[in-house]
């Protein structure tokens, strides 16, 4: 009997001992808790900041779907001649062996090119396809890298992805550069060859004149890539240069 009364004495000594510690460490661990929440439901922005990057949000939001209800390529009967450059003016600018070929479609100039010993074979198609839209204001610089006149760079892109679709190709790289003072977006692809053509190289160039984007598409076989992109970029300044003159020449 006198064991067991001495062994529940230990034991509740043993527990009282034991009462304030639990209770500085249920202390320690509820504090932890609540200074850890709060620094994860800290807020850094104010309530007006964010009443503006949700308005900035929501008119982002109307402003893509408007661009996609929208028609990515207009009918333009006049866009060529917008450029100043009827085909009896362009053939003096044009790259060597370059020449020009009859077509229906008012908004597009095609090129039969490798016509001169020594030149580049393969095709070359001036077209319009969207006019320019003014940058929004809420824009950020890096949303405005993302975009041509207005255009964002992927429709560019999604055009270039359709016709290698119909075409069996395929889609390589795309990249932006400084062509002849003015931004171009390049997009580069590849068709497989068959028993009538080789294997061809595809660059489409997009750059924005007169308020409206043009595309210039050029294809070659493989081994005359490099020239044929030289070639291009030649006739892509030709086609600023002819719409700084005709601007200026129309102001007069």
């Amino acid at each position: 009997m006198l064991r067991t009364i001495t062994l529940s004495l230990l034991m509740l000594v043993t527990v009282l001992s034991m009462l304030p510690f639990d209770q500085s460490t249920a202390h320690g661990i509820r504090q932890s808790s609540v200074s850890q929440g709060q620094r994860n439901h800290y807020r850094r922005h104010s309530r007006a900041w964010w009443r503006r990057y949700r308005a900035r949000l929501r008119r982002r939001r109307a402003a893509a779907l408007a661009h996609r209800r929208a028609l990515l390529a207009p009918k333009l009967p006049q866009a060529i001649a917008a450029v100043g450059t009827p085909a009896t003016t362009l053939t003096t600018n044009l790259p060597i062996g370059w020449n020009g070929e009859p077509t229906k479609n008012s908004t597009e100039m095609r090129f039969r090119t490798g016509t001169v010993s020594g030149s580049v074979p393969g095709e070359a198609a001036l077209t319009v396809v969207a006019q320019s839209r003014p940058t929004s204001g809420y824009l950020t610089q890096r949303e405005e890298r993302k975009m041509l006149a207005g255009t964002a760079l992927a429709d560019l892109r999604r055009i270039v992805i359709d016709k290698m679709i119909t075409a069996g190709g395929w889609v390589i790289n795309d990249y932006q550069r400084d062509m002849a003072g003015y931004r171009v977006f390049v997009v580069t692809a590849q068709t497989p060859g068959d028993a009538r053509s080789p294997e061809k190289s595809w660059n489409f160039y997009f750059t924005e004149m007169n308020g409206r984007i043009y595309s210039l598409t050029t294809n070659t076989p493989l081994q005359y890539s490099d020239r044929m992109a030289a070639d291009a970029e030649r006739f892509i300044g030709s086609l600023h240069s002819g719409a700084i003159s005709s601007s200026g020449a129309s102001q007069r």
